[in-house]
């Protein structure tokens, strides 16, 4: 029996020793570390808006034009507004050419109702060119106020100095872009639509809205402005386009249907 004591003396006391750990004596209890929160509002960045939609080019129309258009009788003043509220569009010739196979000049019309010009595209690769035949412009300004109403992947085009020779042509889509041709009907530099220049620009109203287009042919300088702004400026030393007949063109390419109003053509005094 003595040889047992120190050891049972030994077993109490690390009994009381692990009672006393297992007693809370009111301190704080300690929480395991959490991860911090991972954030889920960072900001998006945001591209910008205004940016024109660029498509890609159509090619030039294939078809020729015709040139045998008769002058009729010049008026007292070659410079004024046709605000179309007569109805009456026998002072304009009308004719299609065609950008691809699949155009159907059939689905094509340009008619006057209560006094606005409405161009009317149910066919793609379409370009519906009406042509005033009454005077011949050397040095010009044309403009036109353009509603469009249909897709907005469509042009219009606002031509000078249109004769056998050829014409200038500025067309402007309403997506954003524009170019400035020289179509050379006799081959005499390069047969065909030869582009100048061309670009882009933010003053154009995309969608379904009201543009103010005009250009200028004053002597070798040709100059397109968009609602009020100059936006594209050339000199051609190349053509030399002398003087001809103005007009207007309004196309469709890969959309239908292009529906746009012109509500006045102007001609002046550049």
């Amino acid at each position: 029996m003595k040889t047992f004591r120190p050891f049972g003396l030994i077993a109490i006391f690390i009994l009381v020793i692990g009672l006393a750990c297992s007693i809370n004596l009111g301190g704080p209890a300690t929480e395991a570390p959490t991860q911090p929160p991972v954030a889920t509002d960072a900001p998006v960045q945001q591209l910008p808006t205004d940016v024109p939609t660029v498509v890609p080019a159509t090619e030039p129309p294939t078809a020729e034009p015709p040139t045998d258009i008769p002058a009729t009788a010049v008026p007292a003043n070659p410079f004024f507004t046709d605000e179309f509220d007569s109805g009456d569009l026998s002072a304009w010739t009308q004719f299609y050419l065609k950008g691809s196979d699949n155009a159907d000049e059939s689905k094509g019309s340009a008619t006057v109702v209560n006094g606005v010009l409405n161009f009317k595209l149910d066919s793609v690769d379409l370009y519906s060119y009406l042509i005033f035949d009454t005077n011949l412009y050397s040095d010009v300004r044309v403009e036109v106020s353009a509603t469009n109403r249909g897709k907005n992947n469509n042009n219009v085009s606002l031509i000078c100095r249109y004769s056998d020779a050829g014409w200038y042509e500025f067309s402007i889509a309403n997506n954003g872009l524009y170019w400035i041709y020289a179509y050379d009907s006799l081959g005499v530099v390069n047969k065909g639509y030869n582009q100048l220049t061309n670009g882009g620009s933010t003053k154009i109203k995309q969608g379904k809205d009201t543009n103010i287009y005009a250009i200028t042919c004053n002597g070798d300088k040709l100059t397109l402005y968009i609602n009020g702004n100059e936006a594209a400026k050339f000199t051609d030393r190349s053509f030399k386009l002398p003087q001809g007949k103005v007009g207007m063109n309004v196309s469709s390419f890969n959309v239908t249907p292009i529906l746009v109003d012109i509500e006045y053509f102007k001609i002046e005094q550049p």
